[in-house]
Formats: C-alpha cells, sequence, structure tokens
C-alpha cells in the first residue's frame, strides 16, 4: 500500500491546524479590541489586558462560555486550545494510519504515546 498518503494527510492535518488557531486567535484579538477600544489608548487599560494576574478562561467550559459570548479573550484561549489539539490529533490520526498499515507494533507504540500524552493534559487541568 503506498503510504505517501499517510505523510500528505498528516502534513495537511498539522497545516489545517495551525492556520485555524492562527485565525481564530487573530479573530479572538479582534474581538477583544472593538470590545474593548480604550486598550488602544490607553495604556494603563492595555497593561491591565496583559499583566499576569488577569482573568481569562482557564477551563475548557469557561472558554466554551466565553465563545458563546463572544468574548475575545475567550476566543483566543479557544485558538489556544485549538493548537495544543493539533499535535494530539495528529498521533490520533497516526494510530489509525497504522490500524489501517496493518502495523501492530507502531499501532501499540502510537496508542502508548497518545494515553500519556491525553493522561498529561488531564494531570495538567487538575
Amino acid at each position: 500500500m503506498n503510504k505517501e498518503w499517510v505523510d500528505t494527510a498528516i502534513s495537511t492535518l498539522l497545516r489545517v491546524g495551525v492556520i485555524s488557531s492562527v485565525t481564530v486567535i487573530a479573530i479572538g484579538l479582534v474581538m477583544t479590541f472593538v470590545h474593548h477600544p480604550e486598550y488602544v489608548t490607553s495604556a494603563q487599560s492595555l497593561h491591565e489586558l496583559t499583566e499576569a494576574r488577569a482573568q481569562y478562561p482557564n477551563h475548557v467550559l469557561g472558554v466554551i462560555d466565553g465563545v458563546r459570548e463572544l468574548r475575545g479573550q475567550a476566543i483566543v484561549m479557544a485558538g489556544l486550545l485549538l493548537l495544543i489539539a493539533t499535535p494530539i490529533a495528529r498521533v490520533a490520526f497516526s494510530v489509525i494510519a497504522f490500524i489501517v498499515e496493518r502495523d501492530r507494533v507502531y499501532v501499540c507504540i502510537t496508542i502508548l504515546v497518545l494515553a500519556l500524552l491525553l493522561a498529561s493534559l488531564a494531570a495538567g487541568a487538575a
């Protein structure tokens, strides 16, 4: 079986994931400045937005609620989550590709890598 399709599919997945996340982040930035034009004219307001103690959605449900409300900061966070999900999706796709190719050793290894990625993601969220 031709293995070029795997390389093409993976590169497309990564490219689409990165371009999508950058687009979502840019939309979130635009929405932030549309809703808060004072960030452009006031150094103090902009500092409040960018300081480390600023409140951003810090869990998935908060991001989803913020996106529904069209809050720019939540949209930026959604773009960042999409960026994080892109390589995880690549590993998940690799599992499927190795199953199609009937390569049992790499299926097992890639499932282990995917499990470690998901476990570390879950541990980081806790």
